[in-house]
């Protein structure tokens, strides 16, 4: 490694980080940013644009981090694209609706403000000056439309799609893809059943040609974006400490190659974008309170979480996750970890989930982030849990010779890992579960589905389960499960990421508990507490706030490295 601080001013004994010493740091920069998701791809973007030298250090060997896998989809209240979809938006409507969903839990009520005051700014800025190029889905709405402020179309944004492998080059395979989403766009995605169903065909040549939508795609083109910049990125180098002045400002950062500790010197500060801590076992029991299945790459451990405490940073939303139920096959894994996939069956005609004690516990059809929540119940009379996953997904013969199971096709003999039987009873006893309460449920569920109504939770009620991808017509999802063989597929309390972290400021800058902040120190993505709080309210509530916050820590980064801030 080529050392830059020679002959460079010395710099004030460090506290609160790793020990290092005057005059020993291997690289000088103005803005250090941690993690390629994108949050730390838009920082990088704001910063190099802000007139900065950056750096960005990735951990893992594959750029991307949880961005890489997901639908890759911002919420973004008032953008342009509104107008493509015959929409319009207001500020006012936007507030109006957050408030209604977050119900006062938001960590800070002002970073919501900072939030529908930027975002659409953040849009367009990115399609001005970077290869981002969006798109409205016209049938995709927010989650909770029918309530106050909601819209049906044009506050969550995709990515067209983008040929990775033309404008990457060597760099494309370094990029990660998702292991369990197909490449369609959103807006392709919800034409099937329509006459304007896309042809399937086009998934193979997308993979043959290395074209990229959702999450993979969002990922391409900002990282293009970088490229373009001649922004430097090191992967398999993770941050292992923090360097802070005796005043607790951040000097550096201390990171981790195959030769040894790399030192860097960062002028305008350091930005924290390196995800969550959902695989960091003992983060999840101590602060969420209840073990998750992760469905993020395996390499969100809270490494930014624990830097920022360690300086005194406030921290908040920490006991909140993104939760998704997760479904898995066994054998499959995705670098080098069993792989959990989204569950997409629940809200289906003719299936229910059951507890482990064979009793339905939830709208079966309620958002998924919300779904999850019904996990961690606690019953104070039984003196227990009843949810704990994970739970059972119920459906019968008629659904297998109609619907996809993982991978297990219509027609295809059931696996060992998805347990069924002739009856109900020896489900029951499959599974592990009271075999009279599941035949009693499966019972009382089968009348009301009958009838058309489901006064026990409501299904077929809720905006989500009707509307959401369904190009904005009612679609049936209450129906009986009464012709055996009947199946059970286990139903794990799973999460996308972690979603509380340090609070941050109107410019994404790492609050202190004792007041201030922890100069030269910002995080944005899931490094970070969510504007939200425990709300999701549209598709991209995670990728909308850390394109956000990423967008204001590299732009304010960059003018402190520049004197300006």
């Amino acid at each position: 490694m080529t050392s830059t601080a020679a002959g460079a001013p010395s710099t004030p004994e460090p506290q609160g980080g790793a020990a290092v010493p005057q005059d020993a740091w291997d690289r000088t920069v103005d803005v250090v940013v941690l993690g390629t998701g994108a949050a730390g791809l838009s920082a990088a973007t704001l910063a190099s644009d802000g007139g900065a030298e950056v750096l960005v250090l990735e951990k893992a060997a594959m750029i991307g981090g949880t961005t890489g896998v997901s639908g890759g989809m911002p919420w973004v209240p008032c953008n342009h694209h509104l107008a493509d979809v015959d929409e319009t938006d207001s500020r006012d409507e936007a507030l109006a609706y957050i408030r209604r969903l977050t119900l006062g839990r938001e960590p800070d009520p002002a970073l919501v403000e900072t939030y529908v005051d930027t975002a659409a700014e953040m849009v367009a800025y990115l399609e001005a000056h970077t290869p981002v190029r969006f798109a409205a889905p016209p049938t995709f709405s927010d989650y909770y439309a029918d309530q106050v402020g909601g819209k049906r179309r044009g506050r969550s944004l995709e990515v067209e799609p983008f040929d990775a492998r033309t404008e990457l080059g060597e760099w494309a395979p370094k990029l990660r893809t998702s292991p369990f989403m197909p490449r369609l766009t959103m807006g392709e995605g919800a034409k099937f059943g329509t006459p304007d169903a896309p042809d399937m065909s086009i998934l193979a040549e997308r993979e043959a040609k290395d074209i990229r939508v959702l999450g993979p795609g969002l990922v391409a083109m900002l990282f293009k974006g970088l490229l373009d910049r001649g922004v430097t990125v090191l992967n398999e180098t993770p941050a292992r400490e923090l360097v802070a002045a005796p005043d607790g400002s951040v000097l550096g950062v201390v990171a981790e190659t195959a030769d040894g500790p790399l030192r860097v010197r960062a002028r305008g500060g350091v930005v924290l974008a390196c995800g969550g801590f959902e695989w960091n076992t003992d983060m999840v029991r101590a602060f969420v309170g209840r073990d998750v299945v992760p469905l993020s790459p395996p390499y969100n451990e809270g490494d930014g979480h624990r830097m920022a405490m360690a300086l005194g940073a406030r921290m908040a939303n920490m006991n909140q996750v993104w939760g998704q139920p997760a479904v898995t096959d066994p054998g499959v894994v995705y670098e080098g970890r069993r792989l959990y996939q989204y569950e997409t069956l629940r809200n289906l005609a003719g299936t229910l989930m059951v507890n482990r004690h064979g009793r339905r516990f939830t709208n079966e059809g309620v958002t998924y982030n919300d779904m999850t929540k019904a996990f961690a119940a606690y019953d104070p009379v039984a003196i227990d849990y009843p949810n704990q996953g994970p739970a059972w997904l119920v459906f019968d013969q008629t659904l297998r010779d109609r619907t996809p199971i993982l991978s297990v096709m219509p027609g295809q003999d059931a696996p060992d890992w998805l347990a069924n039987s002739p009856t109900l009873r020896g489900l029951a006893e499959a599974i592990g579960v009271d075999a009279d309460a599941l035949e009693e449920t499966v019972e009382r569920f089968n009348g009301h589905a009958t009838a058309g109504a489901d006064p026990d939770f409501a299904r077929g009620t809720v905006w989500w389960e009707n509307f959401m991808g369904s190009g904005g017509h009612p679609r049936v999802n209450l129906g009986p499960v009464e012709k055996g063989p009947f199946y059970a597929l286990p139903i794990h309390d799973g999460v996308l990421g972690t979603n509380g972290g340090p609070l941050v400021d109107a410019d994404a800058r790492v609050r202190r508990w004792d007041g201030g902040v922890v100069e030269g120190l910002y995080a944005a993505g899931n490094a970070s507490a969510n504007v939200f709080g425990p709300m999701y309210p549209g598709g991209g509530a995670t990728i909308g706030p850390a394109l956000t916050f990423g967008y204001l820590a590299g732009r304010h980064a960059a003018a402190r490295a520049g004197g300006t801030a």
